[in-house]
């Protein structure tokens, strides 16, 4: 059991990140197509500038890839599928081989293994930001004419947007790989704890079923003693 969580695990964030991929060009086309139809409407310096793009990027972000998890989620659930499918069969093998010979031995059905699986939604996407620039030309707005170079302020902003997109569908596949991780480390101990409490009822029942034998074993011997002497006294008698 805990090989097929580790297998699972390891390629829990592979086979999320492959389903975000798949949607990473529509949303950073989306994201530059919003941003080109809104940032004319911005004013101000290069301070100003800046302060709104940082903040149309925390809403927008928040909205767009809080909306990408709730909408995606479900395709994220491979390696949980699996893991309880494979752990399922494990129970499966271990309740035939020793089913059929507890219920004729000792009289008792194994119970069936009951699961509580579920996998919490991140609460909010884990919004960050990188640099917007290496050096922070925003401190200078007083030095920087925007007549004349905000068209290329603007172009650089854009030229952002395919990287900010990368950076947060990864760290919302990290997000849902440690959770759908922490439910698989969950199935397998559930799994554990099911078959620990039913071979700890059987050696119990065992250990009683062996209680009775002794009694058993000590009342055939005392009624053979019995017999012994009750023939040793008919010979005595003859």
């Amino acid at each position: 059991m805990f090989v097929i969580a580790r297998e699972n695990m390891l390629q829990t964030r592979t086979a999320i990140a492959a389903r975000l991929e798949t949607g990473r060009a529509d949303l950073t086309k989306k994201f530059i197509d919003k941003l080109r139809g809104e940032m004319p409407a911005w004013r101000g310096n290069l301070w100003r500038l800046t302060r709104a793009y940082e903040e149309w990027l925390e809403e927008n972000l928040a909205t767009e890839i809080g909306e990408l998890s709730r909408k995606e989620h479900r395709h994220f659930f491979g390696t949980l599928n699996r893991t309880y499918l494979s752990v399922s069969r494990s129970l499966d093998l271990f309740r035939s081989v020793l089913g059929k010979n507890i219920e004729t031995v000792l009289g008792v059905k194994m119970s069936p293994a009951e699961w509580d699986i579920s996998v919490p939604e991140p609460p909010h996407p884990d919004i960050a930001f990188a640099k917007v620039f290496d050096f922070h030309f925003d401190l200078l707005w007083f030095l920087i004419p925007m007549f004349i170079f905000r068209r290329f302020f603007e172009r650089h902003f854009l030229k952002q947007i395919p990287h900010v997109v990368q950076m947060h569908l990864s760290r919302l596949a990290y997000q849902w790989e440690v959770r759908i991780n922490k439910t698989i480390e969950e199935v397998r101990a559930q799994a554990l704890r099911y078959v620990r409490d039913e071979l700890s009822t059987i050696d119990a029942l065992v250990c009683q079923a062996a209680g009775q034998s002794d009694d058993i074993r000590n009342a055939i011997s005392e009624l053979r003693d019995a017999l012994r002497e009750l023939d040793e006294a008919n010979m005595d008698s003859r």
